[in-house]
């Protein structure tokens, strides 16, 4: 079973420790291309691959800073998961999202804007925690295969979750050396916030495909696996 993922992406974090153990076929689409048979990435970035949707992944993965009552939103480059996030809430709160580099997102934060971030630039209020609150949280992250015969991913997904929920520190360390993204240090103190948890629901899936496909259409076109 070949295996894409963005090893700069959390998605990737539960297979990215078990390969250190276990003998998993995974390959870095941040810079490899090629035909696989399972890919895991962001909902709005999955459906260039063309492939059926098998699980939704939740992940803890963004923090809100700044004055969280602003209506103006500063997130990262357009078309990044973090920028789709931010037009979820601006569309909500008759917002407006303004993308910038990290730095002058955290400067506008500090400054009375509302500032949207990867949790490895700045902890701050749970994103997740503040889509619950106005309605839009959903799963954001897809696993997607050729077909249904793929599904035995999932039991070794899971099995990475676990993992990392037994070994924060050693999960830490494994992320840092082989995603070549994430600094030790700093993949240490924002590891135990992810929280990934998989979902196989039809209706999870179903609400994520709902609510990304407000933002990016091409969403709308997703098939959901038998």
């Amino acid at each position: 079973m070949r295996i894409g993922a963005p090893f700069a992406g959390p998605v990737s974090f539960p297979l990215l420790v078990l390969s250190e153990y276990e003998d998993i076929d995974v390959h870095n689409t941040c810079s490899e291309e090629g035909n696989f048979d399972v890919v895991l990435d962001s909902i709005t970035n999955i459906t260039r691959y063309g492939m059926g949707l098998i699980a939704g992944v939740f992940i803890d993965m963004y923090s809100l800073i700044g004055n969280l009552e602003s209506k103006t939103i500063y997130t990262v480059r357009k078309g990044t998961l973090a920028d789709y996030n931010a037009r979820l809430i601006a569309r909500s709160i008759s917002g407006q999202v303004i993308n910038a580099d990290p730095d002058t997102v955290m400067k506008k934060a500090s400054e009375g804007s509302m500032g949207l971030v990867g949790n490895e630039i700045q902890i701050g209020k749970s994103y997740s925690e503040y889509a619950k609150q106005i309605g839009i949280y959903a799963a954001s992250c897809m696993i997607a295969a050729r077909d249904s015969s793929f599904r035995s991913i999932l039991n070794e997904y899971q099995k990475g979750i676990d993992f990392i929920a037994k070994n924060p520190e050693r999960s830490a360390e494994i992320i840092s050396r082989k995603s070549n993204y994430y600094d030790e240090s700093t993949m240490r103190k924002i590891i135990g916030i992810y929280g990934h948890r998989l979902t196989t629901s039809r209706p999870d899936l179903e609400t994520s495909i709902r609510i990304y496909s407000a933002v990016e259409p091409s969403v709308y076109r997703l098939k959901i696996l038998g």
